[in-house]
């Protein structure tokens, strides 16, 4: 979700991946692009000695500069595969939205397009000892109201069953123009606009009773809706993804419910709780 696409000129950078139940060093492993048609547009091999490990983790790196530059419009699959074996798999479509017909810029503009508005996850954090829930989203430019525009706002709410349980800080968040990027937010009990010192953070334990979750992305000022999630809590615990569960089949479409923690100078992970848009 992360990994370096363009911003408008259909460019992926391969780079450093985490792979999950890592075989013993060293590894075999490649990564590479397909068309709708099942065509190797781009294979790399990755260094055969793992950058760090911890427990089953291991990080990978590309052997040397290694790009793919589409200029097709369609469907592509980005694809692991490791001991000759297709582990996992990243389906993600490229989408022209400049024709390049300005005599003065005569260059197409392109945009990439797929689980970014599909996915996100929740961890969490601690806030005077107790958990709160982090939210993290992706946003970019094909979110914003008109092409030429370089930033926009939202504001996420959370209901339960219907009802407003929290939202984000009435202060509204920003993004950007460009390729989706991470998006963290906490959420905070209603409150009135100009009242956010005085609004009190969600807590896990609140968001762990049991009934029918949405949370809703908006977009300001005219409340466009851009993402729009739903998960269920039952016996005091969110139901998971049936894709993060180990043995989902197909295992190339299996999500890893654990993800790199953020800001840490150790090479760690945290559960992911991921949710899916519908």
């Amino acid at each position: 979700m992360d990994s370096f696409f363009g911003k408008d000129n259909g460019l992926i950078v391969f780079g450093q991946y985490d792979l999950v139940f890592a075989p013993e060093g060293p590894a075999k492993a490649v990564v590479g692009v397909v068309n709708s048609n099942g065509d190797v547009l781009a294979q790399h091999a990755f260094l055969p000695n793992y950058r760090v490990r911890e427990g089953v983790f291991a990080r990978l790196a590309v052997d040397g500069p290694a790009d793919l530059q589409l200029s097709e419009p369609g469907i592509y699959t980005m694809v692991f595969v490791v001991d000759g074996k297709p582990i996992t798999r990243f389906p993600f479509i490229l989408k022209q939205t400049g024709a390049g017909d300005d005599p003065y810029n005569p260059k197409k503009t392109y945009a990439f397009d797929g689980y970014w508005r599909q996915l996100a996850h929740i961890t969490t954090s601690t806030l005077n000892d107790e958990p709160i829930p982090i939210f993290s989203v992706w946003l970019g430019g094909l979110d914003l109201p008109t092409p030429e525009a370089r930033q926009g706002f939202y504001r996420a709410n959370l209901y339960r069953d219907g009802t407003l349980l929290a939202h984000t800080n009435r202060a509204a968040d920003s993004y950007s123009s460009g390729h989706f990027k991470r998006r963290k937010f906490t959420l905070f009990h209603p409150h009135e606009e100009h009242q956010e010192v005085n609004a009190r953070q969600l807590r896990m334990k609140e968001m762990l009773i049991d009934g029918a979750y949405e949370l809703v992305l908006e977009r300001k000022p005219d409340g466009v809706k851009l993402r729009h999630f739903k998960f269920t809590v039952a016996e005091g615990k969110i139901t998971p993804l049936a894709r993060t569960q180990l043995g989902f089949n197909p295992a190339v479409d299996f999500i890893v419910p654990r993800v790199t923690k953020k800001g840490s100078t150790v090479y760690e992970f945290v559960e992911a709780i991921w949710i899916g848009s519908q």
